[in-house]
């Protein structure tokens, strides 16, 4: 029978990019090496770059499973090691459970719950302007406990009706600043300790190298202000450049957004709590350093085992809603809680990371002489201000946990040089790497962002995002700067 549809082949530009990635991964390696990198430290590096380009410009599974083959054969490890030390990787088994409990907590209705109980409080009537600026702090903040993609989604929908409710039109500013600062929020949230996923891996290589472990406590001091005054000031930034109306906003009743969203249900309440005390007590035993309830939980129970045992708990935990079952029903949310993508980043971008500040790699003393002129002999606070714009720069062009992952060897000697407490240029990294926003292929989030239905301007897309960055260095540069000059 003939058919009408269409068949489509991969671009040309697409192949030429597979070509490039598989070329760095397993031939640039045969180089002649250089600038003291050893032949295998070569290997390693080639592995690294096609992973950073593959990431940037193809697709995460499949640069991830040929990475694991050019790293197993490359000469730094074993094929059996390789896979051992990747799919192995504790962050990756804590990235898993943990996505477990958070997917969950998403899944039984806490983000449409949340967001009517927030904004239905009797403070924002007739304040559009304290309306939009608490709506961004709100669920900036509320990431740190929400899957950020997942409440990204919920709340870009939640948007639109804002807008069609309110009488904006479709293709208004109000949409795309709304977006964007939804973006900059939840990604800013997630970002604010690493408690979890890359970012605590991150964390776990950054005090490998410089000895200095990050402390979650403090770290949070710094950006949780950070955050909430960022989002303030995009709002007001914003307003400015686009023109934005926000009075019709007073006409948004929260009655529109469903019945669903009245009421928390109980098993919802149970993971919340549940999943919260694991929070806090990861974050407590990364900032009570040198106690005994630190040493147990960060080296004896261990991050992976504190999210381990809590989703083991809500599994078996009765729901309370008498349905004669758990809290999280794993066959229901497993599809929509877990992300392969993160996961895979994880389990590759980590040990090879680790492989390339290898003493035995030689490329850590080769960036240090590389990147001399810029860092040597510098303050602390010009290294600081620096790592922030570079890496703001870096993850807006390519994969935020593949540049995250490479920043480490190229900053930290200099930051143990100057004298600075590591802690406050390791912060920062890990915050800001996670801002990939202008470009699609920036993260994760991003790409969900750029291929939202309701944003058809590639050009406004890049200009609001553009002006979230923007705020984020103007809130972020003096806000660690004074950090690290009073608290370190």
């Amino acid at each position: 029978m003939a058919t009408n549809d269409k068949k489509t082949k991969y671009s040309t530009s697409y192949i030429v990019n597979i070509v490039i990635t598989l070329a760095l991964m397993f031939g640039f390696g045969y180089l002649p090496a250089f600038g003291g990198i050893t032949p295998v430290g070569m290997k390693v590096l080639g592995v690294f770059l096609g992973l950073v380009y593959g990431y940037t410009a193809c697709d995460i599974i499949w640069p991830s499973l040929f990475a694991i083959l050019a790293f197993g054969i490359c000469g730094y490890t074993t094929m059996g090691a390789a896979i051992t030390s990747m799919m192995g990787h504790n962050v990756v088994f804590q990235t898993l459970v943990g996505f477990i409990s958070a997917g969950a907590l998403s899944y039984y209705g806490f983000g449409k719950w949340f967001v009517r109980w927030s904004l239905s409080l009797k403070i924002f009537k007739g304040r559009p302007m304290l309306y939009v600026c608490s709506f961004f702090v709100i669920f900036g903040l509320s990431s740190i406990v929400v899957n950020q993609i997942v409440l990204s989604l919920i709340l870009y929908g939640i948007w639109l009706d804002i807008a069609e409710n309110c009488g904006y039109e479709k293709n208004s500013p109000f949409v795309y600043v709304g977006f964007a600062g939804i973006l900059m929020c939840t990604m800013l949230g997630g970002a604010m300790i690493p408690y979890t996923s890359w970012q605590f891996g991150l964390a776990g290589v950054w005090a490998e190298v410089t000895g200095s472990p990050i402390n979650f406590g403090l770290m949070g001091c710094i950006t949780v202000p950070c955050t909430a005054l960022t989002m303030i000031l995009y709002v007001y930034i914003s307003k400015a450049i686009f023109k934005i109306d926000y009075s019709k906003l007073t006409e948004f009743d929260a009655d529109k957004l469903g019945d669903e969203s009245k009421t928390l249900r109980p098993r919802a309440k149970r993971i919340l709590v549940v999943y919260l005390i694991s929070i806090v007590v990861v974050i407590l035993a990364n900032t009570m350093m040198e106690t005994s309830f630190a040493n147990f939980i960060n080296n004896t129970l261990t991050a992976a085992g504190v999210y381990c045992l809590c989703a083991a708990i809500l599994l078996i935990m009765p729901s309370g809603e008498g349905d004669g079952k758990g809290c999280i029903e794993f066959y229901k949310v497993k599809d929509s809680a877990i992300s392969w993508q993160v996961i895979f980043m994880c389990a590759v971008t980590l040990p090879v990371a680790s492989a390339v500040t290898n003493e035995a790699t030689g490329i850590v003393p080769f960036l240090s002489n590389l990147f001399s002129p810029i860092f040597a002999g510098r303050s602390g606070l010009f290294i600081l201000i620096v790592t922030i714009l570079l890496s703001m720069f870096l993850t807006n062009v390519g994969s935020n946990i593949a540049f995250g992952a490479a920043m480490i060897p190229i900053v930290a000697p200099f930051v143990i040089e100057s004298g600075m407490n590591p802690m406050f240029a390791g912060a920062a990294m890990i915050y800001i790497i996670n801002i990939g926003a202008v470009l699609p292929g920036a993260s994760a989030p991003a790409a969900i962002f750029h291929s939202q239905e309701a944003l058809t301007s590639g050009s406004m897309r890049i200009k609001v995002t553009i002006v979230s960055c923007l705020a984020l260095l103007i809130v972020a540069i003096p806000l660690f700067s004074i950090a690290s000059m009073f608290l370190g």
